[in-house]
């Protein structure tokens, strides 16, 4: 009898056969030859979720619909190498949110690593291809390039960048515009509540008056209702400009170790009283300061007439540096970066101006007076000045 399992044998091998010639196996990646793979980014695609608001693993049964999928560029651990993109489909690149060029279909394009750290300054960079849904199409590569001039691949460099980078909305931008209309909305009232002083303590030239049968401190005391508003809203334009620099990444005193995440316009809202608090409170001890320092030196007449002059001169420099900052940023113009290094030396231009004119505009006559008027400033004005500059950056 012949034996049935000869046939049950060929049979299986031929229906394995044909289940072997439509199988398909995983595509890999080929670059061209003058370059060595040595990381395949394929199972490193992201997908911005909405709900979770941040970037999660590509999933093949939820994101296959996906036209956006993105990965995440370590800049440093990979220096001296080359990222190689390849789409069979005609996709669109976009680096840290910006549109940056097309990638033709079925053509390799290189971006140098050690090029995106100088031009980006970030450690990790945010890559996207949009382009057909899924990522069977997208091919993106670590490489080494072994020699130079190969025909058929695409140098991306930052000359030929499209750069159209578009309009972020972050919290910082409404809390602006709420800040701005708080502050017009104090300086109304107190310009009704009192226009006649109003009027001279946003007067430049008051601050140069030094008659004494004219003076500001004669009807404005420190603690009167004026003044009091006018130190708060100083405290609130230096808030917003401790805030913004926050925001752009300028750190100043550290204070983003007592900040919200600012996820939020409510808790940007809530670190700007927070900070108007604290400086309003920090003005204040410093008039209380002012009063020992001017009674120990026999110069308790002056007190009054320097801190109505300190907060005139602050509100009127504030206010000017809050507006252009403001106007700056609502524009969306990039000035920032281009004088990080030296944000700092228009405080202190206008600390030491201010000085100068304290000693001119409130001078007292005697040779001796003068000597302690000078020493008077220099506590209050210029030794807090240098220890602000230290420990700001």
């Amino acid at each position: 009898m012949k034996s049935i399992f000869s046939p049950i044998y060929w049979a299986f091998f031929t229906a394995l056969s044909l289940v072997g010639t439509f199988a398909q196996s995983a595509d890999k990646a080929t670059p061209p030859e003058r370059f060595f793979p040595i990381y395949n980014y394929q199972n490193d695609w992201l997908v911005y979720n909405s709900q979770y608001k941040n970037y999660v693993p590509f999933s093949q049964g939820v994101n296959e619909g996906a036209r956006f999928v993105s990965l995440y560029i370590d800049l440093v651990k990979n220096r001296r190498y080359s990222l190689l993109l390849n789409a069979d489909n005609e996709s669109y690149l976009f680096l840290e949110g910006a549109l940056q060029n097309k990638i033709s279909a079925g053509q390799w394009q290189q971006l140098n690593i050690d090029s995106l750290h100088k031009i980006y300054k970030k450690d990790e960079l945010l890559l996207t291809i949009y382009g057909s849904p899924g990522i069977g199409d997208k091919s993106v590569l670590l490489c080494n390039e072994k020699k130079l001039n190969e025909k058929g691949i695409t140098a991306n460099t930052s000359s030929n960048f499209i750069n159209i980078k578009p309009i972020s909305f972050s919290p910082f931008g409404n809390f602006a515009a709420i800040a701005l209309v708080i502050m017009l909305i104090l300086n109304a009232w107190i310009f009704n509540l009192n226009p006649l002083s109003f009027i001279r303590l946003i007067n430049p030239i008051e601050f140069f008056n030094n008659d004494p049968r004219d003076q500001l401190s004669k009807i404005n005391k420190p603690y009167s209702n004026t003044v009091i508003f006018f130190v708060i809203i100083s405290s609130m334009m230096m808030s917003f400009l401790v805030l913004f620099f926050t925001a752009n990444k300028l750190n100043l005193f550290s204070v983003s170790t007592i900040l919200s995440e600012k996820s939020n316009t409510i808790q940007v809202l809530g670190d700007f009283s927070m900070l108007t608090l604290i400086f309003f409170l920090l003005i204040y001890a410093k008039y209380i300061c002012m009063v020992l320092a001017g009674n120990m030196l026999n110069l308790d007449k002056q007190v009054d007439i320097i801190f109505i002059k300190i907060v005139q001169s602050s509100y009127l420099f504030y206010a000017a540096v809050f507006l252009l900052v403001f106007t700056l940023g609502f524009n969306h113009i990039n000035w920032l970066d281009g004088i990080r290094s030296y944000i700092l030396l228009p405080f202190m231009f206008f600390y030491i101006a201010r000085f100068l004119a304290l000693y001119v505009v409130t001078k007292p006559p005697g040779a001796l007076i003068n000597l302690y008027l000078f020493s008077y400033l220099c506590v209050i004005e210029i030794i807090p000045l240098i220890v602000s500059i230290k420990f700001a950056l």
